[in-house]
């Protein structure tokens, strides 16, 4: 990644924020992540494997670039089905191609709050422009590539739902319990409150990610087209409407904008 990059990707937001010694603190970690090429790496089931910076130093410093930003950030540990739900996220928000090095260290960084979800979107171009940068001995692998990414994403649209569903429900169960026991401590109610909107939040990126997913592998199959037409487009454009068709087979769960098949 050049310095560049590094800066745009780092550069805390406007605000409040950025303005005390505990917000440049961290967004110092994230341009050390950054520029010392800190990228996750696919372990089992397209989980990120373990490691030190992404399951600790980041989280913590994302959990207070959150707070800075003031948005919700509960200090109550994660259900299972809440960790099942994040895992299987993982895939979905972080681009699909290794060479997009700056996306994927973007998407970490997102992941894990340094930078808010909705900072620094890659445009729909990123995918193809780096496919087709990839020196592959023939054009049809392209297709192939791009066909893989689009059946491996359309996978991942059901179990990641379901999980979200399940998660719902937690919340539903959660608030139902801050709205009837007696003696709930102020702290209690907050921390359950923001658990919830952390995961209304949270969900509502991952459906805009699957969206964003669909929009580049059309602008990606276009340009292929253009670039070395072949037999193979019919196969992806095949694949990219049946992508489309389970990502449009959704319904919103109410109230917090949660989805499920």
């Amino acid at each position: 990644m050049s310095e560049a990059s590094a800066r745009a990707a780092s550069s805390p937001p406007s605000g409040g924020e950025g303005r005390d010694g505990r917000a440049a603190a961290i967004f110092a970690v994230a341009v050390l992540a950054l520029l010392t090429g800190c990228i996750p790496q696919t372990g089992d089931f397209g989980r990120p494997k373990p490691n030190v910076i992404d399951d600790l130093a980041l989280p913590v410093a994302g959990d207070a670039a959150a707070r800075a930003r003031s948005e919700p950030v509960s200090t109550y540990r994660m259900t299972d089905d809440e960790v099942a739900m994040r895992d299987l996220a993982w895939g979905v928000v972080m681009p699909p191609l290794d060479e997009q090095r700056r996306g994927r260290v973007l998407a970490e960084l997102k992941r894990t709050r340094i930078l808010p979800v909705n900072r620094l979107r890659l445009d729909k171009a990123n995918y193809v422009r780096t496919l087709i940068s990839i020196d592959y001995a023939s054009s049809r692998s392209r297709y192939e590539r791009l066909i893989d990414d689009v059946v491996d994403d359309t996978r991942r649209v059901e179990p990641f739902f379901r999980a979200a569903a399940k998660v719902a429900e937690g919340d539903r169960v959660r608030g139902r319990a801050l709205d009837l026991m007696p003696d709930v401590r102020p702290d209690e109610r907050g921390k359950g409150e923001q658990r919830i909107a952390e995961n209304g939040l949270f969900i509502a990126w991952v459906r805009d990610s699957f969206e964003e997913r669909l929009a580049a592998y059309r602008y990606a199959l276009e340009r292929l087209t253009l670039e070395t037409p072949d037999r193979l487009a019919l196969e992806a454009g095949a694949a990219i409407d049946q992508f489309a068709a389970v990502l449009g087979s959704l319904r919103p769960l109410a109230p917090r904008g949660v989805f499920k098949g």
